[in-house]
């Protein structure tokens, strides 16, 4: 039985659908919308003005990262309290600069207070909401000193859909010396899908829980690349200051890492939309802690585990799987490998080495890799079709509303709740 049906008068009111949320704790993934971002990175040619306007807003930063260290001024918004008069008379800018910069320098105190490091803003940067810029197809304005700066944006294609596209919504502006970055977002009705699939992430790969698998072995192929080139460098020049600043301010390792992770997340992604399926993640919080130095690993199994980008392949997963409507989820990771998927014997004595193993309860021989996606699959909680849910009285029984009405998305409730409505 379907929230939006009735034998009475063929829909429930918004009101009963919201009592019964809340008494009968219904999952809400059926019954709201859900919104997906996603920032479009632009080319641009920096002037005089748009370097003038960087370097304002990052003095701006360090100015309010001191009078908050300075002060102790606890949160983002007394931080934004406290500057507001100050910032508007003393670098002539509008009333919107002094909510971002607030923002940004706030965010650069959390930061470096977690890493242990001074706080300081150095690159030029920018930042406004998109309440403060106007965009007029490839022409950015931004305010700046009572006028408007007029910054043309480069693009290709892909960024030329998002300029077209009315439906979607602007969020915030980005801008650096070599681009700008424009956040999008759109709302998307939340579709209940057909199956989950559990993906296990290992260094060289990741494993679905139907078989499938994305090849991740050119990402520790460029960490080692990288690593045995500044090693090289490091170890001919260790006290030259010029190679470190080099190394450090290089991005190819990184931008090459963010293709190939970005590759394997779109397949894993457009794959789920295709076949109307819901992901599920492990949640790996505390795994660089467990392999810290001290804890008998060697020197290089450490390094690894610390350059496993891990976390930003899930976030690329997640961002897109909300972009195109995917259900997401993130379960527990204790003991998924060492699981066993058909009786539940946990097998304590595994190790790393083991890529596939013997479960001595039940004699099923396992893949170490898809013995664990499958039991991240089994862990996840994201209802599908077809399933046979507690309380619904017929899980075949076709949706029904009225035709001039607009549908509400489906909901089940309990039993007893049905009987009360029954005539």
């Amino acid at each position: 039985m379907d929230l939006c049906s009735t034998k009475s008068s063929g829909l429930l009111s918004p009101a009963t659908i919201s009592r019964w949320v809340v008494k009968y704790r219904i999952p809400l993934a059926r019954c709201e919308r859900r919104s997906g971002r996603k920032g479009v990175k632009f080319g641009y040619d920096p002037t005089p003005q748009t370097l003038e306007l960087l370097s304002t807003f990052r003095d701006m930063v360090n100015d309010a990262i001191r009078i908050c260290l300075g002060e102790r001024v606890k949160g983002r918004l007394n931080l934004r309290n406290r500057i507001y008069r100050e910032f508007r008379d003393k670098y002539g800018v509008t009333s919107r600069f002094p909510y971002s910069v607030a923002e940004v320098g706030w965010s650069i105190v959390k930061k470096h207070k977690r890493w242990h490091r001074r706080p300081l803003a150095k690159r030029l940067m920018f930042k406004m909401d998109a309440r403060s810029f106007a965009l007029n197809y490839s022409i950015l304005s931004l305010p700046f000193k009572g006028e408007r700066l007029l910054v043309p944006l480069r693009y290709g294609e892909y960024q030329r859909s998002f300029l077209m596209d009315k439906t979607l919504k602007r969020g915030s502006v980005t801008m650096t010396e070599s681009s700008i970055v424009i956040a999008f977002s759109k709302e998307i009705a939340a579709a209940e899908p057909s199956r989950k699939v559990g993906y296990d992430l290992n260094e060289k790969s990741v494993v679905g829980s139907d078989g499938t698998r994305h090849d991740l072995s050119e990402v520790a192929r460029l960490h080692t690349l990288y690593g045995v080139r500044r090693s090289k460098f490091y170890g001919g020049h260790p006290n030259d200051r010029r190679l470190k600043k080099k190394f450090a301010s290089s991005r190819r390792e990184k931008e090459r890492v963010s293709q190939a992770l970005h590759r394997v997340s779109t397949l894993i992604v457009e794959k789920a939309r295709a076949n109307k399926e819901a992901i599920v993640l492990e949640r790996l919080k505390g795994i660089r802690r467990a392999h810290m130095k001290g804890n008998g690993e060697g020197k290089a199994r450490r390094r690894r585990i610390a350059l496993w980008p891990f976390r930003q392949l899930q976030s690329y997963i997640e961002y897109k799987a909300r972009w195109a409507g995917v259900p997401l989820e993130y379960v527990s990771a204790a003991y998924t490998s060492k699981s066993c998927n058909v009786c539940a014997c946990i097998n304590r004595s595994l190790t790393l080495t083991e890529r596939s193993w013997l479960c001595p309860q039940c004699g099923a021989m396992l893949d170490r890799d898809l013995n664990a996606a499958i039991n991240i699959e089994r862990r996840g909680k994201i209802r599908c079709l077809g399933e046979v849910h507690s309380g619904a009285r017929d899980k075949d029984e076709a949706v029904k509303w009225d035709e001039t009405t607009t549908p509400i998305l489906r909901a089940e409730a309990p039993k007893s709740s049905l009987q009360e409505l029954a005539p």
